[in-house]
């Protein structure tokens, strides 16, 4: 299991729940796995072909790790986010090398006879019992997809790659001709803005970053209970990872775009000290949602 890592540890190290990570990363293309570790009984599980819904066959489930169904990801987060382990129902896909004839038929009717072909054949095993020696991994390279922790959340995770090459930030003190920014921030604080405005007064731009601060947390509570919440606000397109706190020390939000094939594009930080004069922008031009 060296090129796996537990979705629990990561997690723990994160100071975030399981329900949480793996949300983010299925979001992100990752898959997660089941790990079956070497065991003296075997596994027992029934495979079903989408083809051929009726026919089901058991099929002893061998140690490693097997990637879960997409439904089964998603059954998978709704699952740790109301607290529940089990992994019953739960369905793996799992390969095998099969020798398949190559027969050949000719036009006469005789029947030439190759050597057998190996082949790798998809088989989808539904477990039919709760096995508490199973665990949900994923792949260490994934890691990187991970949004790097803000300094409020406290210490970095260990296995977490969030090193300076992979993290941009508006406002570092350092002039770069690479600056990463996201217009989509501008649109997600003028929707907070304009929901909190009213005809004698105008929110103070901490009132704003509060709105789309507790937008987030209500969806991490949320998440925590049914899995999926419902879609944000303000930010729809949800382009906030995290985001600290008002009395947080020098609060920061961490955002991302996701690329081709769900893939991160681009990521960086935004201050809430930049906060003040992007709102005044915005009130003289502004944005077209």
């Amino acid at each position: 299991m060296d090129s796996y890592v537990k979705l629990f540890d990561v997690a723990d190290e994160r100071g975030e729940s399981p329900a949480k990570v793996a949300r983010i990363l299925v979001r992100q293309g990752c898959d997660l796995y089941l790990h079956f570790g070497e065991s003296r009984e075997s596994r027992a599980g029934v495979s079903f072909y989408p083809d051929h819904p009726t026919k089901r066959m058991e099929h002893n489930i061998g140690a490693g790790e097997h990637p879960l169904t997409k439904d089964s990801q998603e059954a998978v987060i709704k699952r740790l986010g109301g607290r529940e382990s089990s992994t019953k129902g739960l369905t793996v896909l799992v390969y095998c090398r099969h020798e398949v004839g190559q027969n050949e038929e000719r036009s006469n009717g005789e029947i030439i006879v190759h050597d057998p072909k190996l082949e790798t054949l998809e088989y989808q095993i539904e477990l039919m019992e709760q096995d508490d020696t199973v665990c949900v991994v994923f792949d260490s390279e994934d890691l990187k997809f991970l949004p790097p922790l803000t300094a409020y959340q406290g210490s970095t995770a260990t296995g977490s790659p969030t090193t300076p090459e992979n993290i941009f930030f508006e406002n570092s003190g350092k002039k770069s001709n690479n600056k990463k920014t996201n217009p989509e921030l501008h649109k997600i604080f003028w929707r907070a803005f304009s929901s909190l405005q009213n005809e004698d007064l105008e929110p103070e731009y901490k009132q704003v970053w509060d709105a789309v601060h507790q937008e987030v947390k209500d969806e991490e509570l949320s998440m925590d209970e049914i899995g999926f919440p419902e879609k944000r606000t303000f930010d729809p397109h949800d382009h906030i990872e995290t985001i600290d706190p008002v009395n947080a020390p020098h609060p920061k939000l961490q955002w991302l775009i996701a690329g081709s094939g769900s893939r991160i594009s681009q990521q960086g930080s935004y201050s809430l000290s930049s906060l003040p004069s992007l709102l005044s922008k915005l009130k003289k031009n502004p944005p077209i949602d």
